[in-house]
């Protein structure tokens, strides 16, 4: 049976009060140009106090990773590593210049250097609980691992940024020309602001932006000029995602959200919720699995809704030419014509308008309503 077509004319505990020192400091690891280049080349250890924080401005990749709660009960080190370089005379001196200390009135660890080689690592292990503020220049990277906090700040230039089981009441990434990977499950009200990247990474054929595995909680923000942004899971309050040139690919979908793509395409692969969704001439794919409110607009894009069979909503669809699939039973029909775009208004299932319902509407483009399964729904789970 052939498609319905309707066509318009065209923490961490610990002694309290005691001055911040240094037990082991500045241990020089030995050094030969031929030595492997990942071995340690200096390492501090400092006695820190409760709720304190890291802050890190540095030219160079950093690590920051939390301790075994077991092996350091009482969660008052800190532990550093300089690593990643051959020892010679030049980068010897380089390593001098790196600042490491605790301040003891303001509760944070310092590490700080401008000169210090781009090519090292500066691996820092900390307690479960412990604010993160780490600035890169250059090529630095940022790597965070299974971290505790109120407050995890990450800002880099071209360096990618790397989370990866973060617990957080604010997190806050920023990046000039890097990438942002979300791994695991990261909690906390997410802010990521991705900047243009360079030339030789947008030309790659699987050239992407921000890719998340997880994310949960009350609001997301992110904001990407260009490269795909892709997300697995998204548990939220609020979501508001756009892009200036990128696609937004989505998987499973959950709470109120908003998506704008300038040039990029848009698709979801299961929503439960309410969306606002926009494109100016990118396509929009959206299956909705659970509807509150839908409001989906594109100026030259074609759009395709995806609903389970028995999901009640009103529509209101409206494009050169609106599709709808024949396995879909309409009810309260209406359609109109004016200036090449087409309108179908209509019911399935008997929906209440008000409460839930879908408008789809493309300037220049096909609108088409379709029916999909949850199974179906899976293949963009795993994308």
């Amino acid at each position: 049976m052939s498609s319905l077509l309707y066509r318009g004319g065209c923490s961490c505990l610990s002694w309290a009060g005691r001055r911040a020192r240094v037990v082991a400091a500045c241990r020089w690891k030995g050094g030969r140009a031929a030595e492997p280049l990942n071995k340690p080349l200096k390492q501090w250890t400092l006695i820190v106090s409760p709720q304190s924080r890291l802050c890190v401005e540095l030219p160079c990749s950093v690590r920051v990773s939390s301790q075994d709660p077991f092996a350091y009960p009482h969660a008052d080190r800190v532990f550093v590593t300089v690593s990643g370089v051959d020892r010679n005379v030049h980068r010897g001196l380089d390593l001098d210049n790196i600042e490491v200390k605790y301040e003891e009135s303001s509760r944070q660890v310092v590490i700080h250097s401008r000169d210090i080689d781009s090519h090292t690592c500066v691996e820092v292990t900390t307690p479960v609980r412990f604010d993160v503020n780490i600035k890169t220049s250059g090529t630095g990277s940022v790597n965070i691992k299974k971290i505790e906090c109120d407050n995890c700040h990450i800002e880099t230039e071209k360096g990618d940024s790397v989370l990866q089981s973060v617990k957080s009441h604010a997190v806050n990434i920023r990046t000039d020309g890097g990438k942002v990977s979300c791994l695991g499950t990261v909690y906390g009200n997410v802010n990521i602001y991705a900047a243009a990247q360079s030339i030789e990474r947008s030309q790659h054929c699987s050239y992407w932006s921000v890719k998340i595995e997880k994310l949960q909680g009350t609001s997301i923000n992110i904001c990407t000029e260009d490269g795909t942004l892709k997300a697995k899971y998204l548990y939220t309050e609020s979501s508001s995602i756009s892009s200036a040139s990128g696609d937004i690919r989505l998987g499973s979908v959950h709470g109120d959200v908003n998506l704008h793509s300038q040039h990029g395409s848009v698709t979801v692969g299961s929503l439960d919720g309410s969306l606002s969704a926009s494109t100016c001439d990118g396509a929009m794919d959206i299956y909705v699995s659970q509807v509150g409110q839908v409001h989906l607009k594109s100026e030259e894009g074609c759009i395709t809704v995806r609903v389970p069979e028995k999901l009640p909503t009103s529509l209101q669809l409206a494009g050169t030419t609106v599709d709808v699939s024949p396995d879909i039973q309409l009810n309260e029909i209406q359609t109109t014509s004016k200036e090449g775009q087409v309108t179908l208004t209509a019911s399935i299932n008997a929906a209440n308008g008000r409460e839930r319902w879908i408008k789809a509407e493309s300037k220049r483009g096909t609108v088409s309503l379709k029916t999909q399964n949850w199974l179906q729904s899976l293949k963009f789970h795993t994308t």
